[in-house]
């Protein structure tokens, strides 16, 4: 029915939908539904856009690299590139996402079953990691694996969730100020907060090498990339859409307390066991994909260690964190987040400036100028995300710039160094015409 080339397309599309979408992005469109009541659609938009779009835009651009690139961080400089993609990876796959997904899905999806306590997190984590173990042991089938059976399961219980929560009565909720005057834009930054974004740099290898394992290249290969991550932000655009109408039916402190309790509603005991395994595969493919990407990247780094070995090593990191509890965990190492976000925004902005621009035009300042006014304004970010009272009086600063007080400081003074960079370039690239002439 489907050429080899389309089926491998529609895996990887599949695949990478289910490694973004993780409890977070269950949890924080069906809080908008509660928090934005009338102006939940036009939230939602907004949540589109950061939540699904510039996922898709990262995808893209980490799909770009050329023949002889490694990273694409590597085109603000060779050292920059190195010194951020490892701490990206670092960060993301054993200090914060990792780890948290592990906690979240045992709190939301394990705890209501078996309780809390240590113990239980203990043999959850060890059961979880275990089968982590078992299906990244194998990466070359790991995209056939998450893409041709777990995600399908993840879909088709979304699918039912979201499709039964139509029979339950609009609760008519009281939109909260802030979504009242500006629920678009509102929406935008709670889509800031599912991180993708940074998680792109790190699957954009592993999409791109299971495309190649298959027989893409070339401009099939970019093309063949484009459109297994428009199919994954398509889904994520559509479930996001979903499930804020469940938020419009239900009612909690949190997106998880809303989402739970439509489930029991509608389902009973059977509907805990349903969200249950909905938040368990939605965080253990996220897991998957995290580890794959970063075991495969070390091991291309240091290639004397195996990359087995290096999967050893990560959940050697992984496991201890993730049995601090979420609550540790978030307060330890979120503002890493503060930090990073900003920094591959920039990138995955100008990348996508360098493809749209002719092969013969080089961008070097627009990559330098974005990402080091990224670098110079996360960094107080990141520093007084931390709640440590010396840096408290870096709120003050942060606040006097465009979006500020959204913990957004970076955004315009970044573009404006990208434009200044990027006319600065197209000069230099005019010049040089010139004297070739």
């Amino acid at each position: 029915m489907f050429s080899h080339s389309t089926k491998s397309i529609i895996f990887a599309g599949f695949a990478l939908f289910a490694m973004f979408f993780g409890a977070g992005n269950l949890i924080l469109p069906a809080m908008i539904g509660v928090e934005a009541g009338g102006y939940a659609y036009p939230a939602v938009f907004g949540f589109v856009l950061t939540g699904a779009v510039l996922t898709v835009a990262g995808m893209i651009a980490a799909g770009s690299l050329n023949p002889g690139e490694t990273r694409l961080a590597d085109r603000v400089g060779p050292r920059f590139g190195l010194i951020f993609t490892t701490v990206l990876f670092v960060a993301t796959a054993m200090l914060y996402p990792t780890p948290r997904v592990a906690a979240v899905s045992f709190e939301m999806a394990a705890v209501p079953i078996v309780g809390s306590g240590h113990l239980q997190l203990f043999f959850y984590t060890v059961v979880f990691f275990g089968i982590c173990y078992v299906l990244v042991r194998q990466p070359a089938k790991i995209i056939e694996r998450i893409g041709g059976f777990l995600t399908p399961v993840l879909i088709v219980l979304l699918i039912v969730l979201v499709v039964a929560s139509y029979t339950l009565p609009d609760l008519n909720h009281e939109p909260i100020e802030r979504y009242v005057h500006a629920p678009i834009a509102n929406g935008l930054i709670e889509g800031y907060f599912t991180m993708d974004s940074l998680a792109t740099l790190m699957y954009g290898p592993v999409i791109v090498g299971a495309l190649a394992a298959a027989g893409f290249s070339g401009a099939k290969l970019r093309r063949g990339m484009a459109g297994a991550s428009i199919l994954a932000g398509s889904l994520l655009a559509a479930c996001y859409i979903g499930l804020v109408h469940l938020g419009a039916v239900g009612n909690g402190a949190n997106g998880a307390v809303v989402v739970t309790s439509v489930s029991h509603e509608l389902f009973g005991r059977t509907g805990q066991l349903v969200f249950g395994l909905i938040i368990f595969l939605a965080c253990l493919t996220t897991a998957l994909g995290l580890l794959a990407s970063s075991s495969d990247y070390f091991h291309k780094l240091f290639p004397k260690i195996s990359q087995h070995t290096w999967l050893l090593i990560h959940l050697a990191v992984v496991f201890p964190l993730s049995n601090l509890g979420l609550e540790t965990i978030l307060s330890l190492v979120a503002p890493l987040n503060q930090l990073l976000y900003p920094i591959t925004i920039s990138i995955i902005v100008v990348a996508l400036l360098d493809m749209a621009l002719p092969k013969s035009r080089t961008l070097v300042w627009s990559y330098r100028l974005g990402t080091y006014t990224a670098v110079v304004l996360a960094i107080p970010e990141a520093l007084n995300s931390t709640g440590i009272r010396a840096f408290a009086p870096l709120r003050t600063v942060l606040d006097l710039f465009p979006m500020g007080h959204l913990q957004m400081a970076w955004v315009v003074p970044t573009l404006l160094a990208i434009i200044i960079g990027l006319l600065y370039d197209l000069a230099g690239d005019r010049a040089r015409r010139t004297v070739e002439a």
